[in-house]
């Protein structure tokens, strides 16, 4: 499976892309939401994975564009703050329909959620 993983905290990008790459998948870290946007058309990837609260386009803003350009793309959306939550419900409000996953991610639960 092809996947993007978005985060500001390279840290974190990284370490998710080196779990899923444990597992077998083809996996590329981003910092912002338009270099996300970038490499998904390129790339077309079968998941993006980015959390919610970013500097500039935060992660519903990407996942939004991302959705245009590849409709069939799974988005999984990962918060840890209250704002991100707010932020979620505003999109499902709009007809946006995201998975999600609490931060700090469990490597366990989000393979998981991968193969479901």
């Amino acid at each position: 499976m092809k996947i993007i993983v978005v985060d500001d905290e390279p840290i974190i990008a990284d370490t998710l892309v080196n779990i899923l790459e444990g597992e077998g998948h083809d996996a590329l870290a981003v910092s912002h939401g338009e270099s996300a946007i970038k490499w998904a058309r390129m790339v077309l990837p079968d998941a993006v994975i980015s959390d919610v609260i970013m500097p500039g386009m935060n992660g519903i803003e990407t996942a939004k564009a991302i959705m245009q350009s590849l409709p069939n793309c799974r988005i999984i959306l990962f918060s840890g703050q209250t704002a991100g939550l707010d932020l979620l419900a505003k999109a499902q409000a709009e007809g946006y329909k995201f998975e999600i996953l609490p931060k700090p991610i469990n490597p366990e639960k989000l393979l998981e959620k991968l193969k479901n």
